[in-house]
């Protein structure tokens, strides 16, 4: 049961020094495989292990659809949102394409679309038909949104149970960067012109308005940045708040877990201000090109493992950064100690 304050499992700092101790006797220089060696140390603390349990993965890819969309925030057409839901679960899309390369299952979870997706292999749980438009009214109500942190939650919970030892997220929703922006310029004190970037390529017209109807929306509504549930129902997106819980249930469970971008950020956000330590669970997969994506980093303090200029969504980057934890896995397994070779660095 999705509870605001669960108990987070405890991050081992006698395994993260043990991993580190592992590292530094393998056949290289001291830290020579820099934020490599960073990564499987996180690892190590997580699951308290220094075998770290990565074999068994899935992406989350939570979708829903915003009313904000209708006020002309996005480049891309609503219907996106459903037929993309569809197209992952048969393999075709980008999320979907790079987990078959890096052995990822894939959930699709339908928290808020517009589309009746029954009999698509999409795992109902919407908890209504797309989020009111935050231009005219607040996005949901209260209620709605303990709804879908406790829809992610749930989502995460099962595949836990199912024997998954990495978690990752991602999302399906037209306009989504709208709530998100306005998400993250509430919870951080940041203004919505230095959060709020071009999503879907939009232009720079289109840009200008989108910052207005989120400074609208926050003046409108005022969510408190002292109440995140406040915050989500007023400005949010029901994927966004199933992020979050999906990201407390994992973080309950001592589950690694991998952030996608710009929309993974804000769930982040939202989590680590209803319970403080969660993002020592986390794992940045990459840097999103979204204009408040080092803000919100930076305020998470989470380093991303990789640059790529991505804004594609879905959970793309966090199945890339999937091949880097792999590649580690294969160091420790196969590569000599300083001790195999009786060699000592002289310092």
């Amino acid at each position: 049961m999705f509870n605001v304050r669960p108990t987070l499992s405890p991050i081992s700092e006698e395994k993260r020094h043990a991993m580190k101790v592992k590292l530094d006797g393998l056949a290289k220089p001291t830290g020579g495989l820099g934020r490599l060696e960073t990564l499987m140390i996180t690892l190590a603390g997580i699951q308290q292990t220094t075998a770290p349990r990565t074999k068994k993965r899935c992406v989350l890819v939570f979708a829903g659809d915003h009313g904000v969309e209708r006020a002309g925030v996005s480049a891309t057409p609503r219907k996106v949102t459903w037929e993309q839901s569809i197209n992952t679960l048969e393999g075709h899309t980008t999320v979907a394409s790079l987990a078959m390369a890096n052995h990822c299952d894939v959930k699709v979870v339908d928290v808020g679309v517009d589309h009746d997706l029954s009999g698509t292999g999409v795992i109902d749980k919407k908890v209504n038909w797309g989020t009111k438009n935050l231009a005219e009214e607040p996005a949901m109500t209260r209620d709605e949104a303990i709804q879908c942190l406790q829809a992610g939650y749930d989502v995460a919970q099962d595949t836990i149970n199912e024997g998954n030892d990495l978690l990752l997220i991602g999302e399906l929703g037209v306009g989504n960067t709208t709530p998100a922006s306005a998400i993250i310029s509430v919870l951080l004190g940041i203004p919505a012109a230095k959060v709020v970037g071009r999503g879907s390529v939009i232009s720079a017209d289109r840009l200008v308005h989108k910052t207005k109807v989120v400074e609208k929306a926050i003046a409108d509504w005022q969510p408190d940045p002292d109440d995140p549930i406040d915050v989500l129902s007023k400005v949010g997106g029901f994927e966004i708040g199933a992020k979050a819980g999906a990201i407390l249930c994992a973080a309950e469970r001592g589950v690694p877990l991998i952030l996608d971008g710009f929309l993974s950020y804000a769930g982040a956000i939202i989590a680590e201000k209803l319970d403080p330590g969660v993002k020592d669970h986390l794992i940045a997969s990459h840097l999103s090109r979204e204009f408040g994506s080092k803000c919100a980093l930076d305020w998470l303090k989470l380093t991303p493992m990789l640059d790529l200029q991505m804004a594609v969504g879905e959970g793309s980057g966090a199945v890339l950064a999937l091949s880097l934890i792999d590649a580690m896995q294969s160091v420790l397994t196969h590569m000599n100690t300083l001790a195999d070779i009786d060699v000592r660095f002289k310092r």
